[in-house]
């Protein structure tokens, strides 16, 4: 008659509350310490620690084909002591321990914390000495040879061929043009104190501030608004700034694009634009100090003070008052004189020809004779 020979065992997940040494005992529950686990007590009395040998818990890891990487199972290489492929969780990496006894230290090779699409990238055959890695857009690594020949060119002459690692490549200025440094490994491109430029320079924007005392300019004709040229639509000239009680104020001379004439300006608080505020607070006309000469001089409007008599030879008569009555009579000097209107007396006007003069006299002297 068989005979069988029965452990301890237990649908839940647990273990017996006495275990002696070399007992079995096997939980089919699921979880726990002992759940599908068979379990050997080493200990006698029910507060050891029964060691685990065995059960489903384990050998369901292994249910399935060799050689492919399964979920909640045990990893088995196929006969060719291969897997499919291994998978490492968030912040998990391949670790390489450097190669000595009890080594340390080591180089961990982990994936980028954000990738947008799956990637594969095949490495590629044998080494090549003196390679680097590359990759295509489909992740094909190669070896690709190291260049080390810079090709450098400029904006005149050839281009030129510089080694890396065995030429020096010099970035030089010219002189009172360009100044060039280098220190700790950085080059710095500047402009020298004095600049010189040879050839047209050309300044786009809306400003362009001068920090000069002194402007010479060679060119004996300067051209302002270049681009008034489809329409009579700005002003053209000079103004200056200046400063009287706290206040500032503009002066200058301009060509009224509104009439085409000149004008001199002062006290205008609005400082111009593309045009000259004649209306603005405190314009008001300056006064020019010049001598005008021209074939012809029209003065419109207004009157002229201030200005001493003006010479017969300038147009005037040279007299700053004229009495009622006067007559105008020149001599020979070309000057003019005012002779009053003679009295209550009937008289004639006498020229001297001793004196040169002109002069009221009753009396006509015929001169004497021997």
């Amino acid at each position: 008659m068989s005979q069988t020979i029965k452990i301890k065992r237990s649908t839940g997940t647990g273990k017996p509350t006495n275990v002696d040494q070399g007992e079995l005992f096997y939980a089919y529950g699921s979880g726990g310490t002992y759940g599908k686990r068979l379990a050997i007590g080493n200990v006698s009395g029910g507060g050891n620690t029964p060691e685990i040998i065995g059960g489903a818990f384990f050998t369901d890891m292994l249910d399935h084909t060799a050689g492919t990487l399964t979920n909640t199972s045990a990893v088995i290489v196929d006969g060719a002591g291969a897997i499919d492929e291994l998978r490492l969780k968030n912040g998990g990496s391949v670790k390489f321990f450097e190669n000595t006894n009890n080594g340390t230290n080591y180089a961990a090779i982990r994936g980028n914390s954000s990738i947008a699409s799956d990637h594969t990238y095949t490495l590629p055959g044998a080494p090549v000495n003196g390679n680097f890695l590359t990759t295509d857009a489909g992740g094909a690594l190669s070896w690709s040879p190291l260049s080390t020949t810079l090709t450098i060119g400029g904006d005149s002459g050839g281009n030129d061929n510089v080694t890396v690692g065995t030429d020096t490549l010099n970035i030089i200025g010219t002189a009172n043009e360009i100044n060039t440094s280098v220190s700790n490994n950085t080059i710095t491109v500047g402009l020298p104190d004095n600049v010189t430029i040879t050839g047209n320079l050309t300044v786009n924007g809306t400003t362009t501030t001068v920090s000069s005392s002194t402007i010479t300019v060679t060119d004996p004709l300067l051209l302002l608004a270049k681009d008034n040229n489809s329409a009579d639509a700005v002003d053209i000239g000079l103004y200056g700034l200046y400063d009287t009680g706290g206040t500032d104020k503009y002066s200058g001379i301009f060509r009224d694009a509104s009439d085409g004439k000149w004008r001199i300006f002062k006290d205008n608080q609005a400082a111009p634009t593309s045009t000259v505020n004649t209306s603005g607070t405190g314009y008001a006309v300056a006064t020019l100090v010049a001598d005008l000469e021209s074939s012809s001089v029209a003065i419109t409007g207004g009157s002229i003070t201030g200005i001493t008599d003006l010479a017969v030879a300038d147009g005037g008569t040279g007299l700053s008052t004229i009495a009622k009555g006067s007559i105008l009579a020149a001599n020979s000097a070309n000057t003019l004189t005012a002779v009053d209107g003679g009295g209550s007396t009937d008289k004639m006007l006498l020229y001297t020809a001793s004196s040169d003069t002109i002069s009221w006299s009753n009396t006509i002297d015929g001169g004497t004779y021997s």
